[in-house]
């Protein structure tokens, strides 16, 4: 079942003991809650004991979860966040290595710490910040159910104090929500040790000097977890992965291509794969197509920047293929 190993590969690496959770509205499945309970505490149940429920409106003992949720619409102003319509007339709730229905959304519950590094490479994967809605109320339902459907957005929240009091989060415990689709790319992209293993921002910081100017050198800029520069007509941007061993002896080249929309850049798939080929790689993130390309150094990195005619070379060349390529991938596709 490929929820089976989309759960084992995203706990795997991101090292939770909690299962991700699945939810369905309007599941076909029969109500099956043996009383009223909380959603915060379906859901921790089913990520922490593997159970699965289905509820429907008399089987919540929340009224903001039933607002939130859209099993009832508000009876004075509104509610923010909520399902629009109220139409909701039964949810199932199940760790996602069990599903057998297409999940609407993804609860993943983690320690802060755990949940950074969701963030991190999250962030690697989409290019761009991790923007998070709460206010610390409806907290698991409103925040990281409703908000990741409605409003198609991956949501963080820090909880809320019923979540906490009457369904057993931890103190070091928040939440992350994911329509599915998100959780999907998310979880697909850490097969990318380009992304995956590239060096945050901290150690960034902790880089050699010598070997920051040597990348200065060669017409890069410095930013928070990447150098970036422009080569001809492209941004290039350029990571710095670490081995199993923390040690670094590579750098990968990325150039992203924007096409009109996202049908657009899916369907010139086969052109990349035709023309990105090992040592390069490519990968889909809506309506854009990273190129990817692998430079090998055979050495330290911070060895290889002492010998900047070699070391020169070798990213100056990546480059050239690089720009080369997206060229006859732009001409093939766009033009």
């Amino acid at each position: 079942m490929k929820y089976t190993e989309l759960t084992k590969q995203f706990r795997q690496f991101f090292e939770l003991p909690l299962t991700p959770v699945a939810v369905k509205f309007n599941s076909d499945d029969e109500p099956n809650i043996p009383h009223p309970m909380r959603y915060c505490e379906i859901v921790r149940k089913a990520a922490a004991f593997g159970t699965s429920y289905t509820c429907s409106a008399d089987d919540m003992s929340c009224a903001s979860a039933e607002l939130a949720l859209g099993f009832t619409e508000p009876a004075y102003g509104d509610v923010y966040p909520r399902m629009k319509p109220a139409d909701t007339r039964t949810m199932t709730v199940t760790p996602l290595d069990r599903c057998e229905f297409e999940p609407d959304v993804v609860v993943v519950v983690g320690t802060a710490s755990k949940l950074m590094r969701v963030a991190a490479t999250l962030s690697k994967v989409k290019g761009d910040m991790v923007n998070a809605k709460f206010k610390g109320e409806f907290a698991v339902c409103g925040e990281c159910t409703t908000i990741p459907l409605m409003e198609n957005k991956v949501n963080l929240s820090l909880l809320c104090a019923g979540a906490r009091m009457f369904s057993d989060y931890r103190n070091d415990e928040i939440v992350f929500g994911f329509p599915m689709e998100a959780f999907v790319e998310l979880t697909e992209s850490l097969k990318e040790e380009s992304i995956t293993k590239a060096l945050c921002g901290c150690l960034m910081d902790d880089l050699p000097a010598r070997l920051v100017d040597a990348i200065l050198a060669l017409g890069f800029t410095k930013g928070t977890d990447h150098f970036i520069g422009r080569f001809g007509d492209e941004i290039v941007r350029l990571y710095i992965p670490k081995d199993e061993s923390g040690k670094s002896s590579s750098v990968t080249l990325h150039v992203p291509v924007k096409f009109k929309d996202a049908a657009a850049a899916k369907a010139s798939d086969d052109m990349a794969s035709y023309l990105f080929e090992e040592p390069m790689n490519y990968r889909l993130r809506d309506n854009w197509m990273d190129a990817i390309l692998l430079i090998e150094l055979h050495e330290p990195i911070r060895r290889a920047a002492m010998k900047p005619e070699k070391f020169n070379a070798l990213v100056n060349n990546g480059i050239e293929v690089m720009l080369d390529r997206v060229a006859k991938f732009k001409r093939k596709t766009i033009q």
